[in-house]
């Protein structure tokens, strides 16, 4: 077999995660709008992005030691249906006119709760449907899929919010589960724990200490921290950039976040395509090169078309940084240890996310937008040549 789409399970799960991620999607941007129109507020605004985000740091480690002592196909079946659930009851309590605020507030939190179970589940449970020379390949399908959502999710929601109503972009996610749900049901798989009379903090130590002796692992996680914290948190001031320095407004707004999506879809399809990166380790290198090149660029543009291309050359180094990174560190990690080894991924990538975004708003404010994107571009360029040059060299070195 060449290509993980070949394999049934694969492709049914991946069909079943893009009708998923549009539901989610759909509803993340009617969410977003829902708080506008109920509170005028870019606080709030914040608040439930935060909410919905601060999960990540509390309980994806915790969710990494679940996802190595129960089949990760249970733990994905649980988690669909969990998500399902605040998007019923506010759909419902908007259809009543009861909604406010803090409804969508707790919400968010639960569905962020439902989130930090599911993303080492679900990174470890792909190795379990591919073969291992195909997991870098699998890897960048779901890279592929989240792309594909990001541009299907907030087509839909724009006609439904402005045709139909509200509630019905989150009574469709929550139908937007079901699918995904049956498939996994339908797919049969061996499972092997780890020892369930070992404690939590007992699980949660060796996975850390794996990673602590895999130094390559571990500089690469640090590395994603970095670029987490000093890199994504860009797409939060694009409006700014788009409406007080290039002066184009919305439009412009949206054709600058179409572009990372474009570098990031064509990036994901290039890497589904080649199978598998043989230098990961190289790879990952060069894509942290390309990511300070993009940031710097946009800090430096005065101009939409030439921002549209650093956008894009942003997408691109991220897909390739990240998507190759997790191929390397489940390639170099063995399955009894996946789901801690991936929460601890999972935890500088989605949890550091929250923290990033607040302290990029934070020294916006203060220092302008500029300067920091350029400060940002050289912290990611030192961590990027620290992280997966210098203390790796050291380490042959000694």
């Amino acid at each position: 077999m060449s290509h993980p789409l070949k394999i049934k399970e694969f492709r049914a799960y991946w069909i079943g995660q893009i009708i998923s991620l549009c539901g989610t999607w759909m509803q993340h941007i009617a969410q977003s709008w829902l708080v506008y129109v109920l509170t005028k507020s870019a606080f709030y605004l914040g608040l439930i992005s935060f909410l919905a985000s601060f999960p990540t740091l509390l309980f994806t480690l915790f969710g990494g030691v679940v996802a190595d002592r129960y089949p990760r196909r249970n733990i994905l079946i649980a988690t669909q249906t969990f998500s399902a659930l605040p998007a019923v009851v506010v759909g419902v309590l908007i259809h009543l006119n009861l909604i406010n605020i803090w409804h969508i507030a707790i919400a968010s939190f639960v569905l962020g709760i439902a989130t930090a179970f599911d993303m080492p589940a679900r990174q470890a449970f792909i190795t379990e449907i591919v073969y291992q020379d195909m997991i870098t390949s699998a890897i960048a399908m779901q890279s592929i899929s989240f792309n594909i959502a990001r541009i299907v999710g907030p087509m839909l929601a724009g006609f439904i919010v402005t045709h139909l109503s509200f509630h019905m972009c989150f009574y469709l996610n929550a139908l937007s589960f079901l699918p995904l749900i049956f498939i996994l049901f339908s797919i049969k798989l061996n499972f092997s724990t780890t020892s369930n009379h070992v404690s939590f903090k007992e699980s949660l130590k060796e996975g850390f200490q794996f990673i602590l002796k895999n130094r390559q692992i571990l500089y690469i996680i640090c590395s994603v921290g970095v670029f987490t914290l000093f890199g994504l948190s860009f797409m939060t001031v694009l409006p700014i950039i788009a409406g007080e320095i290039l002066k184009v407004e919305a439009k412009g707004f949206s054709m600058i976040v179409s572009s990372v999506g474009v570098g990031s879809l064509l990036s994901g399809i290039f890497i589904a395509l080649k199978r598998d990166i043989k230098e990961k380790l190289n790879h990952i290198f060069r894509a942290s090169l390309v990511f300070p090149i993009g940031l710097s660029g946009i800090a430096f543009s005065d101009n939409i078309y030439l921002t549209m291309l650093f956008a894009f050359l942003l997408g691109v180094a991220f897909v390739n940084f990240y998507t190759v990174s997790n191929s390397f560190i489940q390639h170099q990690t063995e399955q009894r240890l996946r789901g801690r080894v991936m929460s601890f991924f999972a935890f500088v990538f989605l949890g550091f996310t929250p923290i990033g975004n607040l302290l990029v708003g934070v020294l916006v404010e203060k220092f302008g937008v500029k300067a920091v994107l350029e400060i940002y571009s050289l912290i990611c360029l030192a961590g990027g040549v620290l992280f997966l040059k210098i203390l790796p060299s050291v380490k042959r070195r000694l």
